[in-house]
């Protein structure tokens, strides 16, 4: 139902567009809005009702698991377009862009209920293509061709890696249904098998921003426009992640010591490069980009996990870390396009402008860790799966997270000392910018501090999701 209704309001948009005029762009941003909140209501909806089924021969599950993910992507998409609504208008390119984000959120929703090995790469490249002409939008910025361009280079790489993994696993299970793939996979692995397996790692690796294949975000994320940057670095992470989850516990469960291992090597090298290369920077677009990185080795530490008693609460590590990274990368994004891309333009903020430093200081400290905001949550939950696993490497992993937490303190709090130390840059400090976006970082600025209040439910939905 919230894909139907997805698809629909995407083509009202696109109506829209083509009858409203160009002076009704406040319209089409209004039913792009509408389209996402009733797509996030339906979600919800069958979420509480309980609703979980299979279509298409077992290729496409209903569950409380997937259920969950588009609500996150719907309630990403709403506040993306509530962001970015002035500006679309301004720019007179709102029916475009809506429908760009509106297309993004339809094949999230779509991959999250895959169980269809080549229905999950058609779903990745909905929710990819579009993706790449969102980072080139704003045509009025060199960086934002530059960027779109390395982002659609290394995506089509991405997508080949991904494609060729999963013909390798077809041909070796005689199958893409999970079901059937299970069946295939055993504890020992062909060396087919086994590069098919890592194939298709690789090509999910890239689309989040996993090292060594991060290199296209940092540029991706600078050119963008910044509701672009947010949504992207959000939404079609948590998509991935949802999916590889279903993929490995679903479709490869045997293989498990395996992909295992391979996830905690990769979540270790993410997060030290991730840390390593946001100390460097002085833009905090970038800071952020990089951060989000080392966030995607926090994420794939709890992959790790995934092995004997600890896979309960290791589904439950990425279904909570996804939620809590959802509210707080977004509104510190969004916070951006109010006060600027340079370290230094957040001096003395909280002199001029005191209620959005504080909601950037809430995001800061939520990213480091600090309870208790949302990100302590998520990162308590991946150690206390990685802690339950029992394995020397997924130790590792854990303790190579709490260094991290610990290395990423001085760029998540100068942002912090800059804005209660420092003078402020101008008199005035920024202006009181775009409506649409205040009120969604402090819309994200309070889900971030009452996420507290949220975590007993979530894990109890993640319990009962349906995934295991």
């Amino acid at each position: 139902m919230p894909e139907l209704v997805a698809t629909g309001s995407l083509l009202v948009v696109l109506l829209g567009g083509v009858f409203a005029g160009p002076r009704n762009e406040a319209l089409v941003s209004g039913l792009a809005a509408l389209g996402t909140l009733a797509a996030f209501a339906a979600a919800a909806g069958m979420l509480a009702a309980g609703f979980s089924g299979t279509f298409f021969g077992g290729g496409y599950a209903v569950d409380g698991f997937a259920l969950y993910f588009k609500l996150i992507i719907t309630a990403t998409a709403f506040f993306t377009v509530i962001a970015a609504s002035r500006w679309a208008g301004r720019t007179g390119d709102a029916p475009e862009y809506m429908t760009l984000v509106i297309a993004v959120a339809l094949g999230g929703m779509l991959l999250v209920s895959m169980r269809d090995l080549f229905g999950v790469f058609l779903a990745v490249e909905l929710a990819t293509i579009p993706s790449y002409a969102m980072v080139a939008f704003d045509r009025r910025r060199r960086e934002s061709a530059e960027g779109g361009m390395k982002y659609l280079i290394t995506g089509v790489i991405a997508s080949s890696f991904l494609l060729y993994g999963i013909v390798l696993i077809y041909g070796v299970s005689g199958s893409a249904n999970l079901s059937r793939v299970a069946e295939a996979f055993g504890e020992s692995l062909s060396p087919v098998a086994i590069v098919g397996l890592v194939l298709m790692l690789s090509g999910f690796a890239f689309k989040v921003s996993a090292a060594p294949f991060h290199f296209w975000t940092p540029d991706a994320y600078q050119g963008a426009p910044t509701s672009a940057a947010a949504f992207l670095s959000v939404a079609p992470k948590a998509a991935i992640f949802a999916v590889l989850l279903r993929i490995l516990l679903d479709g490869m469960p045997q293989a498990a010591p395996t992909w295992t291992a391979l996830m905690a090597v990769i979540a270790i090298v993410t997060m030290f490069v991730g840390n390593l290369l946001a100390l460097r920077q002085s833009n905090v677009r970038r800071m952020l980009a990089y951060s989000s990185v080392a966030h995607s080795g926090y994420i794939l530490a709890a992959f790790a996990a995934l092995q004997g008693e600890a896979v309960p609460a290791g589904v439950q590590a990425v279904m909570i870390y996804s939620a809590a990274y959802a509210v707080m990368n977004l509104g510190a994004f969004l916070t951006i396009d109010l006060v600027g891309e340079e370290a230094k333009s957040f001096n003395g903020l909280f002199a001029t402008r005191p209620a959005l430093a504080v909601a950037m200081a809430v995001f800061m400290a939520a990213l480091v860790g600090i309870p208790p905001l949302s990100g302590f949550f998520g990162k308590a939950w991946v150690i206390y799966a990685g802690v339950g696993s029992g394995s020397v490497l997924v130790y590792a992993a854990v303790a190579s997270l709490v260094v991290n937490s610990v290395l990423s303190v001085p760029y998540y709090f100068g942002i912090i000392r800059n804005m209660f130390q420092e003078e402020p840059v101008s008199e005035g400090g920024p202006g009181k910018g775009d409506g649409g976006v205040a009120f969604t970082v402090y819309a994200m600025a309070v889900l971030t501090t009452l996420f507290f209040l949220g975590v007993g439910p979530l894990a109890a939905l993640a319990s009962g999701s349906g995934l295991l």
